[in-house]
C-alpha cells in the first residue's frame, strides 16, 4: 500500500499551474476537430491509432449514441469528447472552449460518468450518491434515484438511504450498484452525461424505463450501448468502426441505409444457432 501511494505522489501534475483557466458554465456542445488517438503516444509515432482523424458535433441538449463492434474504438471516442482523455492530434471543444485551455477539475464537476462496472464510495447509500457535493440536500437525492429507478428498492431496505454498501458496493447486486452510479453521477445535475454500457446488468424492461426517464434529463446524453433497441429514440447514432465514424443518423434512417449498422441489428435479431446433432458413437 505505501509503494501504490508513493507512486501516486510521484506522478506529474495532469495540468501544469498556471496555464487553464476555469471552465465557465458549460451547455453541452461538443465538437471533435480532426482528432486522432492511440494509447502510449509518447512512446512516438509507431504507437497505433485507435482513433483516426474524426470530426463530429454534438448538440447541446441531445441524446447521441455510440455503437459498432467490439474494439471499434466507442469507449476511447467518448471519453475524448468528455475530456476525459487528451487527443494525440486534433482538437476537443466545448461550447466553442478548446479543452486543452480549461482547468480539467472545474470541467469534470460539470460532468457525470457511469461505467459498466462503477465503484461505489461512502458507507451509506445516501452519502455514495452524494459523494461529490457531501452537503446536498435528501430531496436531491430521492430525486436523482428516481430517474436511476432504484428509489423504491432503497426506501424497502430496514434503513433505506443510510443502508450500509458495504466494500464498493459488495453488499448490493451489479444492476443495483449501476443504477446508484447513475444516481450519483446525475444528483450533480451534470452538463454532459457519458453512460458506458451502464444498465448492461439489467433486464430489457428495466432498461427501457431508465431511458424513458433519462428523457427528463436536460443535458447532453452520450450513451455506449450493445443493446441496440435501448438507443431507438437517440436524436442521432454514430456508427464506429476501426476508429472511424462509418456512419452517422437516426435509428430509422441507419436501417434504411442498409449498411454497417443494419447488419448490427439483424445479428442482435438473429436467433442463435443451434448445434449440429451428434451421430450416435460418435
Amino acid at each position: 500500500y505505501v509503494a501504490r501511494i508513493d507512486d501516486v505522489l510521484r506522478t506529474e501534475k495532469e495540468q501544469p499551474p498556471g496555464q487553464s483557466r476555469p471552465a465557465p458554465p458549460l451547455a453541452g456542445r461538443v465538437a471533435l476537430e480532426n482528432v486522432s488517438f492511440a494509447y502510449g503516444a509518447a512512446a512516438g509515432p509507431a504507437a497505433p491509432m485507435v482513433i483516426r482523424e474524426v470530426s463530429l458535433e454534438i448538440e447541446a441538449g441531445s441524446f447521441v449514441a455510440l455503437v459498432g463492434p467490439s474494439g471499434a474504438g466507442k469507449t476511447t471516442l467518448a471519453h475524448l469528447l468528455m475530456g476525459l482523455y487528451k487527443p494525440t492530434s486534433g482538437r476537443v471543444l466545448v461550447d466553442g472552449h478548446d479543452l486543452a485551455t480549461l482547468d480539467l477539475r472545474s470541467l469534470r464537476r460539470q460532468l457525470g460518468v457511469v461505467t459498466q462496472n462503477p465503484y461505489l464510495f461512502g458507507p451509506s447509500i445516501r452519502q455514495s450518491i452524494a459523494l461529490a457535493e457531501p452537503s446536498m440536500p435528501l430531496e436531491r437525492v430521492i430525486e436523482a434515484a428516481k430517474l436511476a429507478r432504484i428509489h423504491d428498492e432503497i426506501e424497502a431496505l430496514p434503513l433505506g438511504y443510510d443502508t450500509l454498501l458495504g466494500d464498493g458496493g459488495s453488499l448490493l447486486s451489479g444492476g443495483q450498484r449501476q443504477r446508484i452510479a447513475l444516481a450519483r453521477a446525475l444528483a450533480t445535475r451534470p452538463a454532459l452525461l457519458l453512460l458506458d454500457e451502464a444498465t448492461s446488468n439489467l433486464d430489457a424492461a428495466r432498461e427501457k424505463e431508465i431511458h424513458l426517464e433519462l428523457d427528463r434529463y436536460s443535458g447532453t446524453r452520450i450513451v455506449i450501448a450493445h443493446r441496440l433497441s435501448t438507443v431507438r429514440s437517440a436524436d442521432r447514432i454514430i456508427v464506429v468502426d476501426q476508429g472511424r465514424i462509418r456512419e452517422s443518423g437516426t435509428y430509422q434512417e441507419l436501417l434504411d441505409r442498409r449498411g454497417v449498422f443494419a447488419n448490427l441489428v439483424e445479428a442482435q435479431l438473429a436467433p442463435a444457432a443451434k448445434p449440429e446433432p451428434v451421430a450416435a458413437g460418435g
